[in-house]
């Protein structure tokens, strides 16, 4: 297309309403051009921009799986009521005995012997903590674990509903817990007339696996 605009400038010729109609067409012609190119030009960024965001927004951290700690957690069945006992009647820690043997040791605080059942299943925990109960003045111990023993427990403790289970680290219970119901969840709290230097034995007990 050839813009003849210039030149009538140039020009002595006299402005007809003809010639100026034809000007103002191809003002407009030129407008149009003009506006197509910008608005296809601002599109195409826009669009490249959009893209740009979108990925961005896809890439998310993930969040990290927290590591296991110690060694496996041992549960295993409590036989019998625990008989009470003085701290030099407890047998000393057992050596390490099969999984599927019975075992008869006593407490962190040696006052109880237990007498227990094979390991009914071993839990990989992730974190062992100890607080102070508030408004009291005893502690607790909670315990985390991953997703397989969470599942694991869940479906242990919903078939040992009524029974009792301990909790066995290196030949010694650190706790002895009724099931009342199944234990959903990754979570467990160790309660009790717990004393801080207990909880604080068990904890590290669960979280160094000595």
């Amino acid at each position: 297309m050839r813009y003849r605009l210039f030149s009538w400038f140039s020009s002595g010729e006299r402005w007809t309403a003809r010639r100026i109609g034809v000007a103002v067409l191809a003002s407009i012609g030129i407008l149009a051009v003009v506006s197509t190119i910008v608005v296809g030009a601002a599109m195409a960024f826009m669009t490249t921009d959009q893209g740009r965001n979108a990925q961005r927004t896809t890439a998310m951290p993930t969040r990290a799986t927290p590591p296991v700690i110690g060694i496996p957690l041992a549960v295993r069945p409590v036989l019998s009521p625990p008989l009470v006992a003085n701290p030099e009647d407890c047998p000393p820690v057992p050596p390490p005995t099969p999984a599927d043997a019975p075992i008869e040791v006593c407490d962190v605080e040696r006052a109880a012997v237990y007498r227990l059942g094979p390991v009914g299943l071993a839990l990989d925990l992730t974190g062992a903590t100890e607080t102070k109960l508030p408004d009291s003045e005893f502690h607790t111990v909670q315990m985390s674990m991953n997703q397989a023993s969470s599942a694991a427990f869940a479906q242990y403790t919903a078939a040992n509903v009524g029974k009792q289970l301990a909790f066995v680290r290196n030949g010694v219970v650190l706790a002895a817990p009724a099931i009342t119901q199944a234990v959903d969840g990754q979570s467990i709290q160790i309660t009790g007339e717990l004393r801080a230097a207990t909880a604080a034995t068990i904890a590290q007990m669960l979280h160094d696996g000595t």
